[in-house]
């Protein structure tokens, strides 16, 4: 049975009345003298004002958006995500950065680093809270798209990450066929790289991928 409130608009609001009314309909009123029973007025109090879910982290994802931060942004990579991320540096001379955005908050970003004998795509990174939701897809994507049409894209996968960039056109290599100022950057461990869950990986401008038009 519903509950209707005994006030019209023109009345007063009265918290003692409304008390009353809440205790009347507990049968807790007793000639005009109200008896606090507080796990009553509890009960009375969730079943009128019930508590709205407290929204997660990832609830409230708007519509995605995929760009190429300009040269003066590259900054907020640094300071928004890569803080979380090894503390990677941007080096504006030779790094694009394509970045995924929830509103205006840059939530993910991709790299694609010139050396002097290839192209290298590193420091593919998504905040937690918005991961697995095709934010690094669509950045890789875009990457792709202005880098990778006409030259050969190479990178470090992570072990685990080899199938998601095999959906991207990339394809296992061996050490020995990455162009030589990429291989130098993990020198240290030349000749064991699967001993820190890393696989050498490149994409040729011919490869298809799904959902790319290169």
């Amino acid at each position: 049975m519903p509950i209707i409130s005994p006030y019209t608009d023109s009345e007063p609001f009265n918290e003692d009345q409304t008390l009353l009314t809440l205790y009347s309909l507990a049968g807790e009123e007793s000639r005009g003298f109200v008896t606090l029973r507080p796990h009553l007025f509890l009960a009375f109090g969730r079943a009128l004002f019930p508590k709205s879910p407290v929204p997660t982290p990832t609830e409230g994802i708007g519509a995605l958006n995929v760009r190429e931060l300009t040269p003066a942004e590259l900054v907020r990579a640094e300071k928004e995500l890569w803080v979380h991320y090894h503390q990677q540096k941007a080096d504006r001379e030779n790094d694009r950065l394509f970045a995924a955005f929830n509103g205006t908050r840059l939530i993910g970003v991709a790299r694609a680093s010139r050396h002097p004998d290839g192209l290298e795509v590193d420091a593919v990174y998504i905040l937690e809270d918005y991961r697995r939701r095709g934010f690094a897809r669509s950045a890789m994507l875009l990457l792709i798209q202005e880098c990778g049409r006409r030259e050969t894209l190479y990178m470090h996968s992570k072990i685990e990450l080899v199938d998601f960039y095999g959906s991207l056109g990339f394809h296992p290599i061996s050490e020995n066929d990455l162009p030589k100022t990429i291989r130098d950057r993990f020198g240290f461990c030349m000749g064991n790289l699967k001993g820190i869950d890393v696989c050498p990986m490149k994409r040729e401008p011919t490869d298809f991928v799904s959902g790319d038009n290169t």
